[in-house]
């Protein structure tokens, strides 16, 4: 797995940036899209990716067990086009990636629901409450370091990380 997307849906700091530096002194090979309206993130969900990434990385914010979508204008809208968060009924409804590595920055979209939906075809990894920035941040960093430089399984990687302390011991893994 060297191959890595970034999706990043803004106001998340450096976050995306931060993590393609580190990922690529790791030896991947990180692209990023960035998400404007919600019909990127529909987009990105269905398969229309910028690369055939291994891993998706989704840096973003979350709510309530949903992902929080850019607002736009009434009339910037396309007709059709999801006007509210995305929870995992949209998730539902347009997920159609397959074997795939996701792992979620944004709190609570690690939430039972949303876990069943991603899971059923991907490894899907996120927190299910409200996570410190900094720690979702160092969660995705220790994880990746454990995968790549120490060469250890997703299950292992993903324990190493989520033990560091409560906040990282937010995520939640769905397979």
């Amino acid at each position: 797995m060297k191959k890595i997307l970034i999706v990043s849906f803004g106001n998340t700091g450096n976050e995306a940036e931060a993590l393609r530096q580190v990922l690529e002194s790791f030896g991947a090979f990180v692209a990023t899209k960035y998400i404007g309206r919600p019909n990127d993130f529909a987009d990105v969900l269905s398969g229309k990716l910028p690369i055939d990434a291994d891993a998706l990385i989704f840096s973003c914010h979350g709510d309530e067990g949903a992902f929080v979508m850019p607002v736009l204008g009434e009339s910037v809208y396309f007709d059709g086009e999801v006007r509210t968060n995305f929870s995992s009924r949209e998730i539902k409804e347009y997920l159609k990636l397959e074997n795939k590595l996701i792992l979620s920055l944004g709190c609570t979209t690690g939430c039972r629901e949303m876990r069943e939906v991603f899971a059923k075809n991907n490894t899907y990894i996120a927190p299910r409450d409200y996570v410190d920035g900094r720690s979702a941040l160092f969660f995705a960093v220790k994880f990746f370091y454990e995968m790549f430089q120490n060469e250890r399984s997703v299950q292992e990687s993903f324990d190493l990380a989520k033990q560091t302390d409560a906040e990282t011991g937010l995520f939640e893994i769905g397979e």
